[in-house]
């Protein structure tokens, strides 16, 4: 299949050290639970997402964020070049530490995290006035904006239309603020990528639906993709619903061992197809397949290739079950008009 060749993303986001901890199950408070073992890695949503991309992409993928000038913010810089994200736009924050996050993974892949954000919350839309950030904000086609804050996150997204840039926005935690506090951002946005939770915080309603389409109806143009997890995700856009379901890791043999990251591969991959030329509900449907692979490994960033990705989708649509198919016809048959 030909498809359109790549043009430039920049990313917006988080880029922190992760500690992850393995145990049987969580803890109750005050319990103690024995851990089975632990693992150190670079992560970080924003920089988990430009991996994510550039293993799509190829070395199309450039990164905003912030690190501190310790040998975490070093070894972190040195991970995305290796993955061939570009990182001249990351800016070094003198006397704070980077960001770290504390992952507890139960049994069946489920996590809690606990995140110090450290230098990440302290990029500046100053910041962006940097030659590097000048550069590739100047040549973006596209830009995915995530965890960073808000004042950022607006100053970018303006940036993006001024010069033509497809935006997808994903507030991450700062969903919790409620809609007021990222309307202006949102306004920007051609697609809003957000999950059950942070839905629920924008529309004030928890069913996945009528949330998505209460801010498809208040933000005219935008298209809203709810990640539902497991069950896949809702793509909610003017006039039409549909979902695109999700994929079943027994279909393929595997199972979820941790699935930190999966929502954060998902973006990756689906900013990544839609660059590449693909609908929405396409590229859902690999991003849905990429984050379920990155659920089976133990790995912060154990997103697929697209090599992996591809072989893989059309491994899926050989499985004669209900799931089987291609993304459009697996989303098509889940399509429903709004009245």
């Amino acid at each position: 299949m030909t498809l359109k060749a790549p043009g430039t993303l920049v990313v917006l986001g988080a880029i922190n050290w992760d500690t992850t901890v393995f145990v049987r199950r969580f803890a109750n408070p005050g319990e103690e639970v024995p851990v089975r073992s632990i693992e150190e890695s670079p992560g970080g949503k924003g920089a988990n997402a430009a991996v994510a991309a550039a293993r799509i992409l190829g070395p199309n993928v450039s990164i905003i964020g912030a690190l501190g000038d310790d040998e975490t913010g070093a070894i972190l810089r040195r991970g995305l070049r290796a993955e061939g994200v570009a990182d001249a736009s990351v800016v070094v924050v003198r006397g704070t530490p980077s960001g770290r996050a504390y992952i507890v993974v139960d049994g069946l892949g489920g996590k809690a995290i606990h995140t110090f954000f450290g230098a990440n919350e302290t990029l500046k839309p100053d910041h962006l006035h940097s030659s590097g950030a000048k550069r590739v904000l100047s040549i973006a086609r596209t830009v995915l904006i995530m965890d960073v804050p808000v004042p950022v996150a607006l100053a970018v997204a303006k940036k993006a239309k001024e010069t033509g840039a497809f935006v997808v926005y994903s507030p991450g935690v700062h969903s919790a603020l409620g809609v007021q506090a990222v309307e202006d951002v949102i306004r920007f946005a051609d697609v809003l990528v957000i999950d059950r939770s942070e839905l629920s915080n924008l529309s004030g309603l928890q069913d996945p639906f009528e949330a998505a389409s209460k801010l498809q109806g208040i933000f005219t143009g935008l298209t809203v993709v709810a990640t539902l997890g497991p069950l896949g995700c809702a793509v909610v856009s003017r006039g039409s619903q549909a979902v695109v379901p999700g994929v079943d890791l027994r279909d393929l043999g595997l199972k979820a061992v941790n699935s930190t990251g999966s929502g954060d591969a998902f973006l990756g991959v689906f900013t990544s197809y839609r660059i590449l030329g693909r609908s929405n509900l396409d590229a859902a449907g690999f991003a849905n397949l990429a984050g379920a692979l990155k659920a089976t490994k133990s790995e912060t960033r154990g997103s697929p290739s697209r090599v992996e990705l591809e072989r893989t989708m059309e491994a899926l649509s050989r499985v004669k079950r209900p799931r089987q198919g291609s993304p459009s016809s697996r989303a098509s048959s889940h399509s429903r008009r709004r009245s």
